[in-house]
């Protein structure tokens, strides 16, 4: 898993291997054998240059609480197959004042799962090309090879074409470094999974989105941490949902970055119940500390988030 865009001398272990994405992407046996399209003037955020978007028309903020189900895939050179591959996802679409922010829930075949989420700020003026970020990458399991690396800031575009929403990334790992293009049918409302949960809570947590981390809790959810201890010495139980995006307002409004890697996710002992072990850091720290939560799910809410210290800042280094 990558790091939040923190200031780079945080040192934390981040995966480098990308062999199963790349596979799946088609990278795999892809030879540059001939000249490939001429795309360095695709580069330019807001430009209109090398796009054709006849037949589309603009999204705008009516997209926001969307989901959407994957059909088909292209780079600039044709058809990307990536069904027969075991490539499934689900994007689920929120709009603010900033633009729209992107959450995919990938599955790559049997064994990986991704939740990727980007932020798409539109360029100057109706048409103009959007401003692609990924802000957060989560993979379970939390391997190099399932994890992939992160895309790099780049132009894109957001368009609907009929009911159909198409998302395009220039340069994308998915096409050698070619344009993709990303098909999407409208769908139904559907809860998260238990795993997706999970994961969209690392996500938030790694964006510093007090708002959108509270919105996974149920309504009566409580949020048991370590670090305001009671008068008998033990961790603070937070009951419910607007005392927990408080409690995350508060942390995350006290630190100007933070940096989160996760080890594992893994479920738990008990049905509904998962558990993510993970290293954090923020500028407050010398060394990033181990921690684990443990997670107790039901209906695509978390009813309650246990949050523990498994190794101080020293321990954590030596564990190195």
């Amino acid at each position: 898993m990558r790091l939040m865009r923190s200031p780079r001398a945080v040192l934390l272990l981040r995966p480098l291997g990308v062999v199963l994405l790349l596979c799946l992407a088609g990278a795999c046996g892809a030879a540059a054998a001939h000249g490939l399209p001429d795309e360095s003037r695709d580069l330019s955020v807001g430009s209109a240059a090398q796009r054709d978007i006849s037949g589309t028309r603009a999204v705008d903020a009516r997209v926001s609480g969307s989901e959407w189900t994957w059909v088909e895939a292209s780079c600039t050179e044709g058809p990307l197959d990536l069904a027969s591959r075991g490539f499934r996802s689900r994007l689920r679409v929120k709009a603010d004042d900033r633009g729209l922010l992107l959450a995919y829930d990938h599955q790559l075949g049997d064994s990986c799962a991704q939740t990727v989420m980007q932020r798409a700020v539109p360029g100057q003026g109706r048409d103009a090309t959007w401003a692609i970020t990924e802000v957060a990458r989560i993979a379970e399991p939390a391997t190099a090879a399932c994890a992939g690396r992160a895309e790099e800031d780049r132009p894109g575009d957001v368009r609907m074409r009929g009911e159909f929403l198409e998302v395009s990334v220039q340069r994308s790992q998915w096409c050698n470094g070619l344009e993709v293009k990303m098909i999407w049918a409208p769908a139904a409302p559907a809860p998260l999974t238990d795993a997706e949960v999970v994961r969209h809570y690392l996500a938030h947590f790694e964006r510093r989105d007090a708002v959108a981390v509270a919105g996974l809790f149920a309504e009566s959810g409580s949020l048991v941490e370590p670090f305001d201890l009671t008068p008998e010495g033990g961790p603070t139980r937070l009951e419910g949902r607007d005392a927990v995006e408080g409690w995350y307002a508060e942390a995350f409004g006290n630190t100007p970055w933070l940096a989160l890697s996760v080890d594992s996710l893994e479920p738990g002992t008990v049905e509904g119940q998962r558990i993510a072990e993970f290293q954090y850091m923020d500028p407050r720290l010398e060394q990033p500390f181990r921690a684990r939560n443990t997670f107790t799910l039901a209906g695509g809410e978390i009813f309650e988030a246990q949050f523990t210290i498994t190794a101080s800042e020293a321990d954590s280094a030596s564990a190195e």
